[in-house]
């Protein structure tokens, strides 16, 4: 992928995150998703709080990433 992940802050303690990784997705669980518009999402772990957070068009919480992280 060629575009650089953001930098990015967390919601909850404020620091600097970590990018994990990024993947290109509509971020849908359908099979439908194929003919949804395709963004970047970018993953990233946050060292001061221990949570994980994605980035498609607005930072979440990443619920799935933080079960396979504890």
């Amino acid at each position: 992928m060629s575009e650089e992940a953001p930098a990015a802050a967390c919601p909850e303690c404020g620091s600097p995150l970590t990018h994990v990784s990024s993947e290109v997705s509509s971020g849908a669980f359908r099979t439908q998703a194929a003919s949804m518009p395709q963004i970047p999402i970018h993953y990233y772990d946050c060292a001061e709080c221990k949570t994980c957070w994605k980035l498609g068009t607005r930072l979440l919480p990443d619920p799935v990433r933080q079960l396979l992280r504890d």
